[in-house]
């Protein structure tokens, strides 16, 4: 009977253990985690360091970066943070927005909350008609983008997938048509394929953008401003969009193989007004030497195609069996399921709810302030 007893306790003990709180730091009015809590949470090795430089390491995943940086690599695939990772004393710490945003569905796609089976992928070549787009000495990118989408078209179809085309011929179709356009269909996801170009010509890659969730600087701003913010269509499919960039993106590597930009987050019209999981792919620079001559050519447009059929049946994998809910992680638990993680193991430091952290609470506070004074001024 003792035996017994000691056995509950044991059992009880260690189940307090595993749903131990995670330990939250406020850093810049902003709140991290440390790299340690994301190790054990994941069940991964203990953190290896260097200086600023961390792997977390276990059988079949991995994340490593740097403090200083916001760039991680989780299963050897790039990502653009929300925001940097930071040092404090001895530990290294991650937002915790990046946590709930980035690390949480990508380690864990089968957590994802009512993510459906994918029936129809809506295939969005960029600009079009008197919109040429990007220019390269070989081509223009509306151009390079339909052709890819078209045969993208036709393998998915033979895979089983019903496609449907924002544009199926060289004709412009406004941006806001296209999310409007996205939104009909049911069971589905929204891909946009582009191609880049540099100022200078030496940019070469590939990368992937995912609706920048709310309270994140698009990736070109280093500050808030009021779109930041606001709560549009796209938020509500946050998961599932860096998911699908995930899929795609790593699809993209394995096919294409060029240089590695990174799964990035935008506000781009396309991937913020729709109500469908989506991304918008950049499949390399129409002006430089090497992505130019490469996507000139039909074998590798047919490489991009066959990495979006690759990458969509790769997110179907990871969302199998995944229809019912289930129950978020720590981190990943919000009053507001579009919102930030709601982390109360520290309360405001300027007594308001926590469903934002402080910086972008005292930002929306600022943008409210000078709103008023301009109005006063303008009334005046």
């Amino acid at each position: 009977m003792r035996a017994l007893a000691t056995l509950v306790l044991i059992v009880v003990f260690a189940a307090e253990a595993a749903a131990s709180p995670w330990n939250v730091v406020l850093h810049g009015g902003r709140r991290y985690v440390p790299i340690e809590d994301v190790s054990r949470f994941y069940k991964l090795n203990p953190p290896v360091t260097n200086n600023q430089s961390f792997i977390l390491s276990g059988p079949t995943k991995s994340i490593r970066g740097r403090a200083g940086t916001r760039e991680v690599f989780i299963n050897n695939v790039k990502y653009i943070l929300c925001f940097p990772i930071v040092q404090k004393g001895k530990d290294i710490l991650v937002s915790a927005m990046d946590v709930t945003k980035i690390i949480e569905p990508v380690m864990r796609p089968g957590q994802i909350r009512n993510a459906g089976a994918v029936r129809t992928v809506v295939l969005d070549a960029g600009h079009g008609g008197h919109d040429s787009g990007a220019k390269g000495q070989r081509g223009m990118e509306k151009e390079a983008a339909l052709d890819v989408v078209l045969r993208a078209k036709r393998l998915l179809e033979q895979a089983g997938y019903t496609v449907r085309l924002t544009r199926g011929r060289d004709v412009f179709i406004p941006l806001e048509n296209r999310a409007a356009f996205a939104n009909r269909f049911p069971n589905a996801i929204f891909v946009s394929v582009h191609f880049n170009k540099s100022a200078k010509g030496c940019a070469s890659g590939i990368e992937t953008f995912a609706l920048a969730p709310r309270g994140v600087p698009s990736m070109d701003e280093e500050n808030f401003s009021y779109s930041d913010l606001k709560q549009h269509p796209g938020h509500a499919r946050d998961p599932e969009n860096i998911a699908l960039a995930t899929a795609l993106h790593s699809s993209m590597l394995r096919h294409m193989r060029l240089h590695d930009r990174g799964i990035k987050r935008a506000r781009f019209v396309v991937i913020r007004d729709i109500r469908i999981p989506g991304v918008l792919l950049e499949g390399g620079f129409m002006n430089h030497p090497v992505d130019g001559r490469l996507i000139a050519s039909p074998a590798y447009r047919d490489s991009f195609a066959r990495a979006i059929l690759d990458g969509v049946n790769r997110y179907q994998k990871a969302l199998a069996g995944t229809m019912s809910f289930q129950k978020p992680s720590a981190v990943a638990g919000g009053a507001d399921p579009t919102s930030v993680p709601d982390i109360r193991s520290r309360l405001s430091t300027i007594g308001m709810a926590p469903t934002l952290n402080e910086a972008v609470q005292r930002t929306a506070q600022d943008l409210k302030k000078k709103a008023k004074e301009n109005a006063s001024t303008h009334a005046n």
